[in-house]
């Protein structure tokens, strides 16, 4: 198993300053309790304010980290200090991560008594995972079947009875979680043992009464939260799987619940099924189903980029421009006839659909534009002419991300645009705030004398 590289600066990205500082402070003080790894989640407790320690998880990726979630209250934007916390024992603390892996494989080669200790040990040392034990014993046993209906329908039943039958408080939605994530790891070992089948079927279903029983309560992340784990293990077990996977009743079940989800639900789903389809031979039944509920889905972008995506697997081209030119999907319409060579129409259609600057900046980033000559030049001049002041933020992205390589090649591509930005203040009147602008960028930069030297080479005030 391939783990990310993570450095400071990723988990720096990822939040505030002061969620860093803090976060700094309960690493170096030790408040990072039982670091695991297990697949791909890193999961720790971290002392904090409250009596009990926060749960913290992180679900990482191949090539960086996919999500984060604590049990605090923190909410306002970017990771708390807990995950920071777990994020820097993982850079500079790895020994003290217990991997999971050889633990289980080990305990796979006791005998069933033995596994009934270690089970009976655990529970009586941590109460709090009884729910998790008692989900797994009350897995239904479904008879085998080659179709995976019957296994979904049986477990979804098996799930709306943990649910119950009125409104979940949210302490009664913490134990039904807990009793949810327990059959969510259930799934996982099926899937190890071979089952596939049956642990996609639990995944389905988990994902599809979460979705249906969210009005019946009161938390409004903690569901979607937990539907998107199960998508993403659902995801690492088809891609894991040894053997094809028949995916096609998932697909058709998982679409019809995206068009009748609540809002909150529909990009999950779709995301989901974008993961499932592609690469896949045949999707034109799924893409007919879509075309024709379009009108009636809760989320129509989510739908409509979902089709998207299968039109431009399938080899569809011409349906996907005329699609994304309909429905104002201006970057992936431009980003599409790049990667389709089309470069006029690509700039035609940048004329014409006004992008934000993220995605100017995800356009100048993109491999395929990256090889189109002069593709920097050639937007600077189009959003001077047409956008002016979309340019102004873009030419100081723009200059900011030059500076970084510190070759003198660069630093007098940099003189180039801050001319030519000087000339765009000038033409908007506004002489005072490129001065203004010129004196932060030369404090900013005051000790790179060799970047100074060459600005210098020509008059900017």
């Amino acid at each position: 198993m391939e783990l990310p590289e993570i450095t400071q600066y990723h988990i720096q990205e990822r939040c505030t300053e002061q969620s860093y500082m803090r976060g700094l402070d309960y690493f170096h003080d030790g408040a990072i309790g039982n670091p695991t790894l297990h697949d791909y989640t890193l999961s720790a407790t971290c002392e904090g304010t409250d009596i009990e320690p926060y749960r913290v998880t992180v679900e990482l990726t191949p090539t960086g980290i996919a999500d984060a979630d604590c049990s605090c209250l923190y909410d306002w934007g970017g990771d708390c200090k807990h995950i920071v916390a777990l994020l820097l024992t993982y850079v500079h603390e790895p020994d003290a991560i217990l991997s999971l892996e050889p633990v289980l494989t080990a305990l796979a080669e006791k005998p069933k008594s033995n596994l009934l200790q270690v089970i009976s040990e655990l529970l009586r040392r941590a109460p709090e995972l009884a729910p998790i034990a008692q989900a797994y014993s009350e897995v239904p046993v479904v008879p085998a079947c080659t179709e995976p209906l019957p296994l979904v329908t049986g477990y979804r039943e098996q799930i709306d009875r943990l649910f119950g039958d009125g409104f979940l408080e949210q302490g009664q939605l913490h134990h039904l979680l807990s009793e949810l994530e327990g059959l969510r790891q259930h799934a996982s070992f099926l899937a190890q043992s071979g089952e596939i089948e049956r642990a996609l079927s639990i995944l389905h279903a988990l994902i599809h009464q979460s979705i249906i029983r969210y009005p019946d309560t009161l938390q409004q992340s903690e569901l979607p939260r937990f539907v998107n784990k199960c998508t993403k293990t659902f995801i690492e077990i088809v891609t894991h799987a040894r053997a094809p996977v028949v995916l096609f009743a998932h697909w058709q079940m998982l679409l019809e619940l995206s068009f009748d989800a609540e809002g909150v639900f529909t990009p999950l789903l779709t995301d989901f099924l974008e993961q499932l389809c592609l690469g896949e031979r045949d999707t034109s039944e799924l893409e007919a189903e879509i075309e024709e509920h379009l009108d009636d889905s809760p989320d129509r972008r989510a739908h409509v980029r979902l089709l998207l995506a299968l039109y431009l697997a399938s080899g569809r081209s011409e349906d996907y421009l005329r699609l994304a030119q309909s429905e104002d999907e201006g970057y992936r319409l431009i980003q599409t006839l790049f990667t389709l060579q089309r470069e006029d129409r690509a700039w035609e259609a940048l004329q014409t659909f006004p992008l934000s600057v993220d995605e100017y900046w995800d356009l100048l980033q993109d491999p395929t534009c990256q090889r189109v000559s002069q593709f920097t030049e050639k937007l600077l001049t189009l959003l001077s002419s047409h956008q002016t002041e979309t340019a102004l933020t873009f030419y100081q992205r723009v200059i900011d991300h030059t500076i970084l390589s510190r070759q003198q090649r660069d630093y007098r591509k940099v003189r180039r645009y801050l001319a030519q930005l000087k000339k765009l203040y000038r033409h908007l009147d506004r002489e005072h705030q490129w001065a203004a602008y010129l004196t932060d960028f030369r404090k900013r930069h005051a000790r790179k004398r060799k970047l100074l030297e060459i600005i210098a080479e020509s008059p900017l005030t």
